[in-house]
Formats: structure tokens, C-alpha cells, sequence
């Protein structure tokens, strides 16, 4: 599976979540299987990639620390026990790959 694959799939499921169509008239609709969208959704779900869950996000200031002042990025506090620190540069499919990770 490609990572465009999967991308296209997660787009489909987006959209027929948000179309306020059921999944087969949607597959209908976009000439795709009820079926092979049925299973993407499952796939994805199992992969802890459900898109549908939100969480919630605060926009705090930047704290201004040597650290990062050095790097540039940003600061992703994920809970009071975490936060990853993300420099300028950084790659984003290793990010969504860690993200992933600590969603199971």
C-alpha cells in the first residue's frame, strides 16, 4: 500500500462523512465499491488512523526557552506528562508515523 493510497482513501472517507450520504450512495456517487470503501474504513480504523476522533487542542504562547529558540519549530504538548518538541526541517511522515504510535 502507498502511502498516496492511503491518503486518496482517507480523503473518500472524509468526504462521505462530511456528504451526509450513506456509504453506498456515495460509492454510487464517486463510481467506487461500497465495499472497498467499507473495507479502507475498517482498515484505517484498525491502524488507529480514524480521522473521525477529534481531540482537544489548545493555542498557547511559545515559550521562549534556549532549546528551542535554537531550533525554531514548535512545541506539541500531547498531555501534562508529554510533550514532543518538533524542530524547523522536521519530516512530516515521521511525525504522523509517531502520532500514529501514540494513539494505540
Amino acid at each position: 500500500m502507498t502511502k498516496t493510497t492511503e491518503a486518496k482513501w482517507r480523503r473518500l472517507i472524509a468526504a462521505q462523512s462530511k456528504s451526509g450520504m450513506t456509504v453506498r450512495e456515495f460509492a454510487v456517487a464517486e463510481g467506487i465499491a461500497a465495499a472497498t470503501l467499507y473495507w479502507w474504513r475498517s482498515k484505517l480504523r484498525r491502524d488507529g488512523c480514524d480521522d473521525t476522533k477529534l481531540v482537544p487542542v489548545e493555542v498557547v504562547e511559545r515559550r521562549a526557552d534556549i532549546n528551542n529558540a535554537a531550533l525554531g519549530g514548535f512545541e506539541l504538548q500531547v498531555d501534562d506528562a508529554m510533550t514532543l518538541r518538533v524542530p524547523t526541517g522536521f519530516d512530516e511522515a515521521e511525525l504522523q508515523r509517531l502520532l500514529r504510535a501514540l494513539r494505540c
